[in-house]
């Protein structure tokens, strides 16, 4: 088992690193090349230079929306967020008083693939609106209107042994030549260019379908341990947030919060309570409501019916139980604060619910709490039951007399006496047989 999960991971982790490779290495949209757009100004390069910093022209910055500002692609835009654009602006000088600037936007947006695994940045192509937008204002903060014009299509990109600060290869342009003439001389791509497109592509198709397999292989050890034979006493927890206590109370200390499909082995059922092993000799406990239990627990623990098969069957079962004011106006626990449980008929059998029933059942959580009510952080003054039925009630009673009843100097008839009851009724027993 380990040696498979080790072997799992190594191949995500590869499958991860040949992801990262591909998306750097060739943008995912084949029409997502950069594109110039050049203008003249009649200014020199250091005049342009100054103007274009000025102009934050070099910083990255956000893009609230990329409507109006990509190009359509081969993917909706409304999968993209968090987009960002930046300039790369090349500066060649044809006179010493006139500088052609070129511009491209690069235009990056987190993909949301539907296939989470997918998802990841990716470069989008620029419409020109980003473009045009930075060579208005620049001719703007110059005062005047663009001598030159220059068409995308009119100006290549440099090739890489390109030097801007000397122009073109092979010297510089005479002064009395136009942009359209300089757009010209570097129309025809060179063949080392070609070579490196050629590579890049090559080395992108090699990368694919080596992710393919590794895809495939990943996939397959999924279902290898997927379909491996579960552990059958095992419980899953429902909502990330539940919390594993040190014991079966609710006011017991928090060991931590566990997340959702977390998994601990079953020790035993103790009420509403699960005893779950943490790990080596820690254990904790879990409500039940708050996990999935197998069906080989859950046979075992229910009777057809629903029931505890393994236990006598009690007729009623604590639902809530938590520390708060009296909700009541007796005035021995006015005001002060009590411990209340919330209980709930287990049967919906009228005769095993009955007022002797409910005071059998409170009788064994007074006892209860008799034992617990040292340890209750924050200190309270009294118990209460609530039943929580259309026939229920509540019956509650003072810590003192708790006490005095579990040490044997409060006999029983006399302490049910001295009980809080709502309604009375609901805790008369029938004078018939």
């Amino acid at each position: 088992m380990k040696r498979l999960k080790s072997t799992l991971c190594h191949s995500a982790i590869l499958l991860s690193l040949m992801l990262s490779m591909t998306w750097i290495s060739i943008p995912p949209f084949s029409c997502a090349q950069a594109v110039p757009y050049a203008r003249t100004f009649p200014k020199s390069k250091v005049e342009v230079e100054k103007a274009l910093k000025e102009l934050q022209a070099y910083s990255g910055q956000k893009l609230p929306v990329i409507e109006g500002f990509v190009a359509t692609g081969d993917q909706p835009l409304d999968r993209y967020e968090r987009a960002y654009f930046q300039y790369s602006i090349d500066m060649l000088s044809t006179s010493p008083q006139a500088t052609t600037v070129r511009v491209t936007a690069k235009i990056t947006a987190w993909h949301v693939d539907p296939s989470p695994w997918k998802s990841g940045y990716e470069v989008l192509p620029s419409n020109g609106r980003l473009e045009l937008d930075l060579l208005d204002r620049l001719g703007e903060k110059f005062g005047e209107k663009p001598v030159t014009s220059v068409l995308k299509s009119e100006v290549q990109a440099p090739t890489p042994k390109l030097n801007l600060s000397t122009g073109l290869p092979g010297g510089s342009p005479q002064p009395g030549k136009s942009s359209a003439m300089l757009g010209s001389s570097a129309a025809a791509p060179s063949a080392e260019g070609m070579e490196e497109v050629a590579a890049l592509r090559a080395k992108r198709e090699a990368e694919e379908k080596r992710m393919l397999q590794l895809t495939s292989e990943l996939q397959s050890w999924r279902d290898v341990q997927h379909n491996q034979a579960h552990p059958l006493n095992l419980v899953v927890v429902k909502k990330t947030g539940t919390p594993v206590l040190a014991r079966p109370a609710e006011d017991a200390h928090v060991l931590f919060a566990a997340a959702e499909n977390d998994e601990f082995e079953f020790i035993e059922a103790e009420g509403p309570w699960i005893h779950v092993e943490i790990s080596g000799a820690s254990r904790g406990y879990i409500r039940r409501s708050g996990l999935e239990l197998p069906e080989y627990i859950a046979t075992r623990l229910k009777s057809p019916n629903g029931t505890a098969s393994d236990e006598k069957q009690e007729p009623f079962r604590i639902e809530r139980e938590e520390t708060a004011a009296f909700p009541g106006d007796w005035d021995p626990l006015r005001g002060k604060s009590v411990k209340i449980y919330t209980v709930q008929p287990a049967s919906q059998d009228p005769k095993e619910t009955g007022a002797a029933a409910k005071l059998n059942f409170a009788f064994s959580i007074f006892q209860k709490f008799s034992t617990e009510s040292v340890t209750v952080t924050p200190p309270v003054e009294g118990v209460v039951i609530i039943f929580d039925s259309a026939d229920g009630g509540i019956i509650g009673t003072t810590l003192l007399n708790v006490q005095q009843f579990a040490g044997g100097s409060l006999p029983r008839d006399n302490f049910w006496k001295q009980c809080y009851v709502d309604p009375p009724e609901a805790f008369r027993p029938n004078s018939k047989p």
